[in-house]
C-alpha cells in the first residue's frame, strides 16, 4: 500500500514549522499537567520519562528539519508511531476514561491526514480509535460513557475526513499548477526562441535590403533558411516565363548550392498553384502526390511561400522535411516573412542593376557609354600591368556620317549607328568590351590581346561593315557605310599605358588620311 504522496508539500511549505509549533505547545502542556498532578504520583516517573522522550524527539526533529539530514517523510512516520504509542500509555497511566491526554490524538490524526495518503491516514485514525477504546474498555459499561468516548474520538475522524480531502485537493491543484507552469515555461521558451528568430530574420532582412546584387541576395536568403530557420532542405526558385521556374539556390543538409538549374518537368505544378494563389501552403504528407518533385527522396512534408513584391510573384521559397507534418503555422508565418523580404531584396537588386545599366549603357545603340569605357579601360590597364599581359584598343569612326545625316535625317543616322553596333558585337569575343565613344565613334577594349590579333579583329569589323547595307525607310534605298579604324596595343607600341587612347585615335585619323575604309595600327 502506498504511504507517502509522490510529491512534496509545495503548497504548504511551512508545514514543518506549523507541526513543530503545535508539538512544542503540546509538550509544554504535558509538563504543565505533570506539575499540576494530572498523573497519579505512582506513575509520575513514567509520565516524566514520556515527557523527556517527547522533548528529546522534538529536539532531534528540529535538527532534522533545519539541516535536512533525514528524509522527513520517514521522520514524520516515526513521529506518528511514537506519538500514538506514548499518548496511549499516557492515557493508560493518567486515569483512562478520565484522562485529558486523548486530545493529543487530534494532533496525530490531523498531521497524518495531511502528511500521508488518505488510505494510510485512515489506518492511523483507526488505530487511534482502537487504541483509545482499548485503554478505556473497562469503563465503557454504560451507554453514556460509550457516547462520551465516541464524542472524544469524533474530532479525529472529522479531522481525517476534512484534512485528507483538503490535502488531496491541494495536491491535485498542485499537480495541475505545476503542469500549467511546465506548459507556461515551454511556451515562454518557444516565444523566446521565436523572438530570437524574428530578431535574427529582421536583422537579416535589413541586411538584405542593403544588398544590391541579385546573386548576393539569394546567397543571404539561403543562409537564413539554412542557419537561422534550420530546415533540412530548402530552395529558392525564380519564375521564368509563364509557368516555369529556375533553381537559384538550394540548401540540403546544411550544404548550400547556388548553381542555376531548371526545375524538372512536372515539378512545378504545385509551385504554379502557390504562385497563382499568392499565399503560403503547407503539405502535411507529400507521399503519393504527383504535383511536386522533392529535393530529397525521403521528403514527407513540404512548405512553399510565394515571393511577392509590388503585387507580382517573382519566385517561390521552398522548405522540406522527412517528418510528416513537420511544419507548424508558426513556421509558415515566419517562412512567408522571409519570402516577402527576399522578394523585395531581389526586386531592389534587379532595379539597381537596371539603373546601373542605364548609367553605363548608351540609350540609342545599347553599347556601353563613354563613362563605362573610361572606367573599364582604367581597370584593364591595371590588370595588364599587374599580370604583364597585353592590352589592345580599337577606335573606329563611321566615314562621312555627317553627310548621311544631312542627306537623309537623323533617324536614318540612328539606324546606321545601331546597325554598326550590332556588327561590332558580332565580330568581337565575349571578353571584349564595345563602347560608343561619342557621336559616330566607337571603341573596343581587347584584354590579353596582342597587336596581330587586334588587327585581325579590326579588319573583320571593317569588312563586315563594308558588306552590310541598312534598311532605313520605305522610300529610301538601303544605305551602306564604311569605317576608318585605328589599332594600338600595349606594350608592343612602346608607349605608356596612359597613351593608349591617344595612339588609337591617332591611328584612326591616319586611316582617314589614307582614304578611309582602312585599318591602321600603331
Amino acid at each position: 500500500m502506498k504511504i507517502y504522496h509522490s510529491r512534496g508539500n509545495a503548497l504548504l511549505p511551512r508545514i514543518d514549522r506549523i507541526f513543530l509549533i503545535a508539538r512544542g505547545i503540546a509538550i509544554g502542556l504535558l509538563f504543565a499537567s505533570l506539575y499540576l498532578d494530572f498523573i497519579p504520583e505512582r506513575h509520575f516517573l513514567v509520565g516524566l520519562t514520556i515527557g523527556a522522550i517527547f522533548t528529546l524527539h522534538y529536539v532531534i526533529f528540529i535538527f532534522a528539519v533545519r539541516k535536512r539530514k533525514l528524509d522527513l517523510r520517514h521522520a514524520y512516520l516515526a513521529t506518528m508511531v511514537l506519538d500514538f504509542t506514548l499518548t496511549t500509555v499516557l492515557i493508560g497511566i493518567s486515569g483512562g476514561f478520565g484522562s485529558i491526554y486523548f486530545i493529543l490524538y487530534y494532533l496525530i490524526a490531523a498531521m497524518a491526514s495531511y502528511m500521508f495518503t488518505r488510505e494510510f491516514a485512515g489506518i492511523i485514525t483507526l488505530l487511534i480509535t482502537v487504541g483509545y477504546l482499548a485503554m478505556v474498555y473497562v469503563e465503557l459499561d454504560s451507554l453514556r460513557n460509550l457516547l462520551i468516548a465516541c464524542f472524544r474520538l469524533s474530532p479525529c475522524w472529522v479531522a481525517y475526513t476534512a484534512i485528507s480531502y483538503v490535502a488531496e485537493f491541494l495536491r491535485r491543484s498542485e499537480v495541475r499548477m505545476l503542469k500549467l507552469f511546465d506548459t507556461l515555461n515551454r511556451r515562454t521558451s518557444e516565444l523566446e526562441k521565436i523572438q530570437a528568430q524574428l530578431e535574427t530574420i529582421y536583422d537579416n532582412s535589413r541586411i538584405l535590403a542593403g544588398i544590391l546584387d541579385v546573386d548576393a541576395v539569394i546567397k543571404a536568403v539561403m543562409q537564413i533558411v539554412n542557419i537561422v530557420l534550420k530546415y533540412p532542405a530548402a530552395a529558392l526558385l525564380l519564375q521564368s516565363g509563364e509557368d516555369n521556374f529556375i533553381f537559384r539556390g538550394r540548401a540540403i543538409d546544411g550544404d548550400i548550392n547556388l548553381n542555376i538549374r531548371t526545375a524538372p518537368e512536372g515539378s512545378t505544378i504545385l509551385m504554379n498553384k502557390v504562385a497563382r494563389a499568392g499565399a503560403p501552403v503547407r503539405i502535411i504528407d507529400i507521399q503519393g502526390r504527383d504535383d511536386h518533385v522533392p529535393l530529397r527522396s525521403d521528403t514527407r512534408s513540404v512548405m512553399l511561400a510565394p515571393m511577392i513584391n509590388r503585387n507580382k510573384t517573382i519566385g517561390i521559397l521552398l522548405a522540406e522535411s522527412s517528418i510528416p507534418g513537420s511544419f507548424s503555422e508558426r513556421d509558415e508565418k515566419m517562412f512567408w516573412v522571409v519570402a516577402r523580404s527576399a522578394a523585395m531584396a531581389i526586386d531592389n537588386a534587379a532595379l539597381h542593376r537596371q539603373m546601373e545599366e542605364l548609367t553605363t549603357i548608351d540609350n540609342l545603340t545599347g553599347a556601353f557609354n563613354y563613362r563605362y569605357f573610361v572606367d573599364k579601360l582604367d581597370e584593364e590597364k591595371r590588370r595588364a600591368a599587374r599580370y604583364d599581359a597585353p592590352l589592345s584598343l580599337i577606335m573606329l569612326d563611321i566615314d562621312h556620317f555627317k553627310k548621311l545625316n544631312d542627306s537623309f535625317g537623323h533617324e536614318v543616322g540612328n539606324i546606321v549607328l545601331k546597325g554598326v553596333t550590332q556588327i561590332v558585337r558580332g565580330c568581337i569575343r565575349d571578353t571584349d568590351i564595345s563602347c560608343r565613344y561619342g557621336g559616330e565613334e566607337f571603341a573596343v577594349i581587347l584584354p590579353q590581346t596582342p597587336l596581330d590579333d587586334a588587327q585581325r579583329i579590326a579588319k573583320r569589323i571593317r569588312v563586315m561593315i563594308e558588306r552590310t547595307t541598312f534598311e532605313v525607310g520605305d522610300n529610301i534605298d538601303k544605305q551602306g557605310v564604311t569605317v576608318s579604324i585605328g589599332v594600338t596595343s600595349f606594350p608592343e607600341n612602346g608607349h605608356p599605358q596612359a597613351e593608349l587612347v591617344r595612339l588609337a585615335d591617332q591611328a584612326m585619323y591616319r586611316a582617314k588620311g589614307v582614304g578611309r575604309n582602312a585599318v591602321v595600327a600603331i
